[in-house]
């Protein structure tokens, strides 16, 4: 029995998009997901992590690697390797990047940083992390070469922002009052917006941004993050958890989902139309094996398993084990 967690389960397998359409005029379907009434399908398709005996494995079909640490996640696809983040429990120990070769060689990229910050470019060419100071006061923002770690730019030491995507050229940042970009050999910035960001992805030319405090009747707005005027959905309920790899769906919850993951995920078009809500106790990740087919951590009422979805049909990916607890 082992716990598989996915690349924050925002996955890059290139395969054939299946097609998600629902019948006009008909209901989204809703479908509970409890993983000791759902069938074995097969095992997870794409490179992720599993529990072994002394730390976590990668895992690429038959290809099974030790890693250093025993807490570790997939980062991306960088080249024919890939980056994985791993540390110990306790936080500060084995804190690195490394590179799975195509051999199984592991090849250190990055050391000393906190891998949690750590974000990869669509292309897989580029990283971008963040270091704290004065007593986490303060970040600096790296962006570096995903080959050898190598750095190309430097933003900071300033206030706290947050990384929201990274290309070849520039970074996507975001503090309580703005969205900006970056461009990491120039040193330049650009405000995109004046508002508290949710997620951006580049590759996709998608940005999404609170109207106000969603705590005070903030709404969600899905927009081109090139002009941010164009937009793709607005929701005063919902807000935007993931984008698929074809840059054509969505995974949204609950906008106040705070600490334990929610209990309900929704599945719609870019334009906001619900294809499909997914409820059990709680989903502690979420993301797409391919376009058109999900994978959801689970943990239901009496076991957790990473369950694979397309549409309503469902099944475990994994093999059920007990359920955790928040």
């Amino acid at each position: 029995m082992r716990r598989t967690r996915t690349a924050g389960l925002v996955l890059a397998a290139v395969t054939t998009a299946l097609s998600l359409a629902v019948p006009a005029q008909a209901a989204a379907p809703t479908v509970e997901l409890q993983p000791q009434r759902l069938a074995r399908g097969a095992d997870v398709a794409v490179p992720h992590v599993e529990e072994g005996t002394w730390g976590d494995v990668f895992v690429d079909g038959a290809r099974r690697v030790e890693l250093p640490g025993r807490i570790a996640r997939v980062i991306g696809r960088s080249g024919d390797g890939w980056l994985v983040g791993t540390n110990n429990v306790d936080v500060k120990r084995n804190r690195r990047v490394v590179r799975v070769e195509a051999d199984g060689t592991v090849v250190d990229v990055l050391r000393n940083i906190d891998p949690s910050t750590v974000i990869l470019s669509a292309d897989g060419g580029t990283l971008a992390w963040q270091r704290f100071s004065g007593r986490g006061r303060k970040v600096t923002t790296y962006a570096g070469s995903s080959a050898d770690g190598t750095v190309l730019g430097t933003k900071g030491p300033g206030r706290y922002v947050n990384l929201l995507d990274v290309d070849a050229d520039r970074v996507v940042l975001s503090n309580d009052d703005r969205v900006f970009q970056w461009r990491i050999r120039s040193g330049r910035t650009k405000t995109i917006v004046r508002k508290l960001a949710g997620m951006a992805d580049i590759e996709h030319d998608l940005l999404s941004f609170y109207t106000k405090d969603p705590y005070f009747g903030g709404c969600t707005k899905l927009v081109r993050l090139s002009a941010p005027r164009m937009k793709h959905w607005t929701s005063c309920h919902d807000r935007v958890a993931a984008v698929s790899p074809d840059g054509t769906q969505l995974l949204t919850f609950h906008i106040l989902t705070d600490g334990v993951g929610p209990g309900e995920i929704r599945l719609r078009t870019l334009a906001g139309k619900k294809l499909a809500t997914y409820t059990t106790n709680w989903f502690q990740d979420w993301g797409w094996e391919s376009p058109g087919t999900l994978l959801l951590g689970v943990n239901g009422q009496r076991k957790a398993a990473t369950v694979r979805c397309t549409l309503t049909a469902c099944e475990n990916a994994t093999d059920p084990v007990k359920a955790s607890t928040p």
